[in-house]
């Protein structure tokens, strides 16, 4: 529930400008730029996040700490009503914290992950003495993962009792240290009826293989670790089918106004539109795959994921409408 302050912060924008968007978490509203100043009213590219009170603009990079900046460019008068209501943080350098962070930086805080006790490639130990590891090297191979795949995702398996029998998937981040892992189950049955073993770390902060994105191209973006076994290279995945304002994905590709490629399962094609709008309202061009034609992505073969991207479609403003009535 919004704060009395809160409420107060957002009824005083709404009074200085009659456009605003609300974040669907209620933390940050944006505005038409009275810097960049778009051509475009419409163009709400400033946000501000009500309860650190910092803004940055997606359009012309403009950033602080004190909102009165903001009102002054709107109406003077109203100047010394702001400072009182957006009281600035006493945080030295503090746009090194980012505007759509929801939690302060602490280095001693950041979550680790150790890599799966007896982790080994499966690309060196596919001819192993242990049945299980072989076994997981055959269902890589039934699921159609190729060597080159196998090689650059690095693809692992592990004796330990805790992965056994299972195809891990690991992820690293822009440093190269292991940031997540997934571990498939290749068996699942009614005893052990759970198929994934995940890292336990919050995902939000999370970009899968953030070490092999070049941010400079296209990024193909998939739902979940095993499908980036049939998609191109420059690929990741939201680690589910949601992506948001407060996730470190959704902030990289729009501070580096990266295209995405957008290949979730069909049975999620509404949340898929509702993605691509949200990159849209940034200004970061969306072409939409049509995934229809498998279960999901990863069941896909890799000639059908490339026809797909190939013949995807740039996501238009009225699609989203036009979604919610073919729902109806």
């Amino acid at each position: 529930m919004k704060t009395i302050s809160t409420n107060n912060k957002i009824s005083f924008i709404e009074n200085l400008t009659n456009r605003t968007h609300m974040s669907n978490d209620g933390v940050n509203v944006s505005i038409w730029c009275p810097f960049c100043k778009h051509s475009n009213k419409n163009k709400l590219k400033l946000v501000i996040h009500l309860e650190k009170n910092f803004w940055h603009c997606w359009l012309c990079d403009k950033k602080g700490s004190d909102v009165s900046y903001i009102v002054s460019r709107f109406n003077k008068s109203k100047v010394n009503e702001s400072k009182v209501l957006f009281k600035r943080k006493n945080i030295e350098n503090s746009f090194s914290i980012n505007l759509f962070e929801t939690e302060e930086l602490d280095e001693d805080a950041i979550e680790t992950v150790d890599t799966p006790r007896g982790f080994k490639l499966l690309s060196n130990n596919y001819s192993s003495q242990d049945p299980n590891v072989r076994d997981v090297f055959r269902y890589a191979i039934k699921r159609g993962i190729n060597k080159h795949k196998m090689c650059l995702l690095r693809l692992g398996v592990s004796t330990d009792i805790e992965f056994r029998r299972s195809l891990i998937i690991p992820s690293f981040d822009d440093k190269g240290d292991m940031n997540f892992y997934t571990a498939r189950r290749i068996d699942v049955d009614t005893s052990s009826p759970v198929k994934y073993k995940n890292a336990s770390v919050t995902k939000k902060e999370i970009i899968f293989n953030e070490l092999y994105i070049d941010w400079s191209r296209p990024l193909t973006v998939v739902e979940g670790p095993l499908d980036l076994i049939k998609t191109n290279d420059n690929a990741t995945c939201l680690l589910g089918s949601s992506l948001t304002y407060d996730m470190k994905l959704f902030r990289r590709i729009v501070e580096n106004k990266t295209a995405v490629n957008l290949a979730l399962d069909k049975d999620v094609y509404f949340k898929t539109i509702k993605i691509a709008k949200l990159l849209h309202e940034y200004d970061v061009k969306v072409n939409i795959l049509d995934t229809r034609s498998a279960n999901d992505v990863g069941d896909m073969t890799y000639s059908q994921f490339s026809e797909c991207l190939n013949n995807a479609k740039e996501y238009r403003e009225n699609d989203l409408l036009l979604t919610k009535i073919a729902m109806l």
